[in-house]
């Protein structure tokens, strides 16, 4: 690593971001055929959907997406927006991780881990599924990353992080089972939390929980509030709509505080949380009503968005910004 910090920090930057793009393009590969059960070492690369084997001018990352003018070369079908998109971020995270932790160990077991981190996100939004070995992995190397001292655990807070985040995950999706019928987290969100757990330990992981309960309620209260009112479920809409406010507020809090009447912060607070108090009644009674409809083994549509996307993205902030985030909850609270 001396030798190669000698080079110009313009030419490794620019090193970085070619060997990003990639491991983007085989992540590409990895994501596709790991969905599709084919082989990831010794297939050629062929449009999926005319079967033709492409040229090796046809798979240089970014460029050929853009000189094919998004079209195979062969049936001019759409080439998928994935591939350039799933290769420029990873050639961003290896920058962005280079700028922050220079060359060393931790950037390269960085590296991998947001490889998986992709990979996990792109498979869970496609087609709602974590391919069980990617979880086991992150978390192989979380633990290894916490016993080589690249983190701010030990291996045995590892160990103790990657048990108790698979079983908080469990818990909380068999409570949804008993409110709802159904499990409120998938299976593969539990080993994800598995893997995190061993990344950050118990206590960060518990930070990590709460940050993605909060991006993904951010994400999916408007888009339920939306389908409720496409299906014209006026109340349900709305009772959405008024808990997604009620979020803003409490992280606005401080903004609300700034009211210098105490009679009208206290009714303003008063007022807010009856509001609440109704929506939450009326979201409680579609669960129920939900359940009943599951109990008669009649199809139910949830209209959520996967819950490991959401885990991922507040894995990847804490990863980066934790002490701050640390410092905020304390003046938060205090």
């Amino acid at each position: 690593m001396n030798d190669l910090e000698l080079l110009p920090v313009g030419f490794i930057a620019s090193y970085v971001f070619i060997l990003g793009l990639c491991v983007g393009s085989f992540l590409n590969v990895v994501i596709l055929r790991g969905l599709s059960k084919e082989d990831i070492v010794f297939s050629r690369s062929k449009c999926p959907k005319c079967n033709n084997q492409l040229k090796w001018y046809m798979n240089i990352p970014l460029l050929s997406y853009i000189f094919l003018r998004g079209k195979c070369a062969f049936c001019k079908c759409k080439i998928s927006i994935q591939y350039p998109i799933v290769e420029l971020l990873c050639g961003l995270i290896f920058l962005f991780i280079y700028f922050s932790f220079g060359l060393s160990l931790k950037m390269l077991f960085l590296w991998i881990i947001f490889f998986l981190f992709i990979a996990m996100s792109v498979t869970d939004i496609k087609e709602m599924v974590i391919i069980d070995i990617h979880a086991y992995i992150l978390c192989v190397v979380g633990l290894l990353y916490s016993f080589l001292n690249l983190g701010d655990i030990n291996i045995i807070q590892s160990l103790i992080g990657a048990f108790f985040g698979f079983v908080v995950m469990e818990a909380l999706a068999n409570i949804g089972k008993l409110l709802c019928g159904c499990r409120m987290f998938g299976e593969g969100d539990s080993l994800i939390a598995l893997g995190l757990g061993a990344i950050f330990g118990y206590k960060s992981f518990i930070i990590v929980l709460a940050l993605s309960i909060l991006i993904q309620s951010i994400c999916a209260i408007p888009i339920l509030s939306y389908n409720s009112f496409k299906d014209k479920k006026n109340k349900l809409g709305v009772s959405y709509a008024l808990v997604f406010v009620s979020i803003i507020a409490l992280i606005l809090n401080n903004v609300i505080e700034l009211i210098e009447n105490e009679l009208c912060y206290l009714s303003l607070v008063i007022f807010i949380s009856i509001i609440l108090i109704w929506a939450l009644i009326n979201i409680l009674s579609e669960i129920k009503n939900k359940k009943n409809l599951i109990a008669k083994n009649e199809e139910v549509k949830f209209n959520l968005l996967p819950f490991g996307p959401a885990m991922l993205i507040a894995s990847t902030i804490c990863i980066f910004y934790l002490p701050q985030i640390k410092s905020f909850i304390l003046n938060y609270i205090s």
